[in-house]
This record gives C-alpha cells, structure tokens and sequence, in this order.
C-alpha cells in the first residue's frame, strides 16, 4: 500500500488548530516527494471517500487567452506552520501553472526563535506573492511581489489578495483557499508577528464582500479551508452568499493539510472541471494521502442550500424550545452520544456533528416537530452535500459541525456576535435554555 509523506507521525501529531499549543510543535522537516505521477495512483486508490459530484465538462476553450480556472491561495503562515506552507509551496509547483491553470499564493513568513522556525528557502521574513510556475523553489527571488509584513488576520489584507488575483489573472472560474490554522466559528487566519489577530468570521465575510465589489461582482466557484475545523454550518454560512461549493474538515487537519499535487494534477489534466467535480477530487485525494491516519474528514458542500439547513436548524431549535422534558432527554443522551470534532481540546471548540445529531435525536425519542424538524435537517444536509471522505471515527458523520457546549460554563458568549447563525437562527437560545433547564 502506498503512502505519502502527509502520513509521518510527526506530522499527524501537529495540526491547524491554533491556540495554546502553537509554541510546544517540535520543527517540521518534511521534503515533499511525491510526483505527479505518485499523486495520481494515490488519487486512484481512493479509500473511505464518496464522491457524488461527476467530472462535467465545460465548453471547450474559445481560445481567447483567458485560463480555465485561476486558484487564488492564501497562505496566512506567520505562525509555527511556516514549514508546512513551504512544502505545501513546493507541491503545489510540482504542477505550476499553465496556459489553461493559473496559481497564485500569497506567502506569509514568520522569523522566529523556536525550533519550529524554517531557514530554508532564503529565510526570507513578510510576505510575497508568487505565480506559482513548475518547479520553483519558494525563494525570494521567485516572487512576483514583496509586500513587506501585513496581518493577514486582517480583513483587508485578504481582500487585496482576491481583488489583485482576480483582476491580474482572469479566468473563467475561480477557486480560492484559506491556508493556515482554523478553528470553526471562531475564526482563521492566525498572525504571531501582529499579535496574534486572526480573521473572525465576520470579517471573513467583509473580506469577501469587499473583494466581489472591487471586481466588479466576479463570484468565487469555489472557496477552500486547508485548516482545521472550519467545516461548521457558521463557517458555510459565512461565505455562501460569495462562491459556489465549499470544501473544509469538520476535524483537525495534519499540518501537511491537502494533497496539493494530486488534486491540482488533476485539474490541470482537465481543467474543463467545475466546482462541484474538482471538489469531489480535493475530498477523495485528502482522504486517500492519510491512509495511515483514521481521524481526518472532508466535505464538499454545495453553498445554494446552505440556507436550507440553516433554516432546518432553526425549526428544530424552535420546536425544542416549546417542546416538552421528553425532548430535553432525547436531546441530551443525543448530545452525549454524537461524534466530537477535536477530541483533545473538546472544552475549547465544543463542535459535534450536525448529522449526527439531528439523526439521535429522533433515535433516542424525539416526537412530533421536533422529531420532523431534525428529519428535515438531515435530509438538507443530504442533499447540500457533494462529497465527503473519512476514517473509520467518523465514517457515518455528515462531516458538517455546529457548535453545541454540553454546560453553561463551557458556552461562549462571544458566539452570539462572532457566528452569522444566532442572528439567523434560534440555536443560540436553544442552547441558553437548554443549559438552564440542566440546572433547573
């Protein structure tokens, strides 16, 4: 069986999640090995991945100079993942751009103390821009642009990124991918240099907002997480009024994240591919390069219907809410049963699957609306969902997360202003008054 360099334990044991275990990450020293050739045979192999969307085919090109697909990659690695963005760089120029495939990436470094710190590559510090062209070495010399430091926690920063990939490198489609650490509704993007500010989701959506409206309405086909966590119906939620299908892991990430090579390998071999089939081909390459690893998922989601689980969240929330104390017990013994994202650091996440959740509710005697209600949830994450890849513990989840503290003590009340879904929904007032009735 073969395997991939992603699946090393020194790598499964660092992941994209950030916070209080970022200085403790031993130094990552990975060569990216595998070819072309190795990440195809790999894709072919594909283990615990179904993949719903076909490899549909757009009109052939007209031959006006203008790419297929432009792949805008945000790479926000001021932080222990430095090295993991430099191997991610150079796997990403295994295939480089072409006439039909543009990739762009927008590379912040860190220079720092801790063993973590990466020398290599010139040892360059801020950040640069690259066309990533075949085989380059992500050097200071490769640089299409040297942009000093910015805080890519900041709204604008990204913003700038979209709007100068879009206008330099047009294309008919568009994909663009969020690297760095992540951490579900509470935002991405960290930036040690600039004290550690990430991007909240509101401000993902600025930045996303900002970026339609400086050029001109162009939309996203596609927008990607190669971080951990961010598969959560806020995250979704967020960015659907902006892209097409969305791609992120419910669970961490190992900080060697995505099969670049593989996917990207595939899509230049048919860059006719639109979203939805070349985000079933990220799913089943993410999944079929961590053989050795059980504990990772990806989901490709279709962002038209998001609104419909949300809306199914909210109908469930309600009926629980003017339910009775038989609900109270469905809903608990569903909580204490459902699967957990981040086992770890449960406390600092509290992100269960939606899926799963909603499906034990009913199986643990829910009755009536709110039984229809959690039906009605599932049944729209069914039909939102593209893709989806996973190991063994989360084979039978739906890979899509919400936020659901098992205690009062455990629930953050910056999730009210922080997260679309409280001024969409009534699941933040469920979840208050659930937490009063355990103690009431």
């Amino acid at each position: 069986m073969l395997q991939s360099f992603r699946d090393t334990p020194s790598y499964r044991a660092q992941t994209r999640q950030p916070a209080e275990h970022d200085h403790a990450v031993p130094r990552a020293l990975i060569v990216a090995t595998l070819t072309l050739a190795l990440g195809a045979l790999v894709l072919a192999l594909g283990i615990g991945a179904t993949t719903a969307a076909s490899q549909r085919v757009s009109p052939a090109s007209a031959g006006d100079g203008v790419a297929d697909w432009t792949v805008l990659v945000y790479m926000a690695s001021d932080n222990n993942l430095e090295a993991a963005a430099l191997n991610d760089l150079r796997e990403i120029a295994h295939v480089g751009s072409s006439a039909q495939l543009t990739i762009v990436a927008q590379v912040d470094r860190i220079a720092a103390p801790n063993l973590w710190d990466d020398t290599t590559a010139g040892d360059w510090a801020g950040t640069r821009r690259f066309l990533v062209q075949p085989g380059i070495e992500p050097d200071a010399a490769m640089a299409a642009q040297d942009l000093g430091e910015l805080n890519t926690g900041d709204p604008a920063t990204l913003a700038d990124f979209i709007t100068w990939g879009v206008r330099t490198y047009p294309a008919r489609r568009y994909a663009l991918v969020l690297w760095s650490h992540g951490a579900a509704w509470q935002g991405l993007a960290s930036d040690e240099t600039s004290g550690g500010d990430s991007l909240s989701l509101p401000e993902l959506g600025s930045a996303l907002a900002t970026a339609r409206a400086q050029t001109g309405g162009t939309p996203l086909d596609l927008i990607g997480f190669d971080a951990c966590l961010m598969a959560q119906l806020d995250v979704f939620q967020t960015i659907a009024p902006y892209a097409r299908v969305a791609v992120a892991s419910a669970e961490l990430e190992p900080a060697q994240g995505w099969a670049w090579d593989a996917w990207l390998g595939a899509l230049a071999a048919n860059p006719g591919q639109d979203a939805a089939a070349i985000a079933g081909v990220i799913v089943d390459s993410y999944i079929s390069s961590y053989q050795g690893s059980d504990d990772v998922t990806l989901v490709a989601l279709d962002l038209a219907q998001v609104d419909q689980i949300s809306a199914g969240l909210d109908r469930l929330a309600g009926a629980l809410l003017a339910g009775q104390s038989a609900d109270d017990t469905s809903v608990a013994q569903a909580r204490t049963a459902v699967d957990v994202y981040a086992s770890d650091s449960v406390e600092a996440f509290n992100a269960v699957d939606l899926g799963l959740l909603t499906q034990l509710i009913v199986a643990r005697g829910a009755t009536g609306e709110v039984a229809a209600a959690a039906a009605a949830t599932e049944s729209a994450i069914q039909q939102a969902r593209l893709a989806y890849g996973a190991g063994l513990p989360h084979r039978d989840a739906s890979g899509i997360s919400v936020y659901f503290p098992p205690t009062a003590a455990q629930y953050l009340s910056a999730y009210e202003h922080d997260s679309p879904l409280p001024g969409l929904t009534r699941w933040a007032e469920f979840l208050k008054a659930y937490h009063h009735s355990l103690v009431g």
